[in-house]
């Protein structure tokens, strides 16, 4: 698993072509990190905690489950990391999207 750490973020990664490798192996992971915190008197606010699979492939991921002790950890399809949002399938759709609604906003105070 790759750990990226800025500032108060944490960010895991993992990749596997099998599904149902990688949803034990994240599994497995999550419960490492969780040790961890617990061991370091420290907690995940799991309200705040999201994940995404990326995929290019069109399989059937609604099995995919993602848990941290017994609460189960919310699916997102785009994520916004360092100011730049990131789909589940890598495209930049929803990065521009933002970007023209910004640059929209700023076109119509100079007009």
């Amino acid at each position: 698993m790759k750990t990226i750490l800025f500032a108060d973020d944490t960010f895991l990664a993992q990749s596997d072509y099998n599904l149902g490798k990688l949803q034990n192996s994240v599994n497995c992971e999550m419960t490492k990190v969780m040790d961890w915190l617990t061991a370091n008197k420290l907690s995940l606010n799991i309200s705040k905690t999201k994940y995404k699979l990326i995929t290019k492939k069109n399989v059937s991921t609604e099995s995919f489950v993602i848990n941290s002790n017994s609460n189960r950890i919310e699916r997102t399809f785009t994520y916004k990391y360092l100011g730049v949002i990131v789909d589940e399938r890598l495209t930049w759709k929803g990065h521009c999207k933002q970007l023209c609604c910004t640059i929209s906003k700023y076109v119509g105070v100079m007009n």
